[in-house]
């Protein structure tokens, strides 16, 4: 009897560690990333597309080759780094810490730089990241680094 009573209470507690309300959907995926997305300024930028042509006219506006116009037919973020002096400069999408929040999808990026010995190349990058958000219902995205400081916000309607 107690072996039963063990199972069924560590079966209740694996099925409990599954559920999370603050998620709905699947993770957020990065679909595309740039080391030159022509970043005009050394701020960090957050841009939602929910349409292929604005996408498409941002991405010849900027002439950015890696990405395809058909990655915002279902939404999209795109998270700028700002503009950097050197390579060696990178986004990294931690997917286990983004969710949707309320109304807020809440991305967690990781911002790298290279270090100060490093051997990187002297040409100016803009490092970006495409995103497809979970599904789900949000009307803000929100940026924040791995040191909790919001990098960036922008509105979805």
């Amino acid at each position: 009897m107690k072996r039963l009573l063990s199972a069924v209470i560590l079966l209740s507690l694996l099925a409990a560690c599954g559920i999370n309300p603050f998620k709905r959907g699947a993770d957020p995926d990065v679909i595309g990333q740039s080391i030159y997305c022509g970043t005009p300024s050394q701020d960090a930028a957050v841009h939602y597309f929910d349409q292929a042509a604005a996408f498409g006219d941002w991405l010849e506006y900027r002439s950015i080759a890696e990405f395809d116009a058909e990655m915002a037919s279902a939404g999209l973020v795109v998270v700028e780094m700002g503009q950097r002096p050197t390579g060696g400069y990178h986004l990294k999408l931690d997917a286990s810490e983004s969710r949707i929040d309320g109304d807020t999808l809440k991305l967690r990026m990781t911002w790298n730089a290279p270090r100060l010995d490093a051997a990187v190349s002297q040409a100016l990058t803009s490092p970006c990241v495409a995103v497809k958000p979970p599904k789900g219902d949000f009307d803000r995205v929100e940026v924040r680094d791995q040191l909790d400081n919001l990098r960036g916000e922008v509105r979805t309607d």
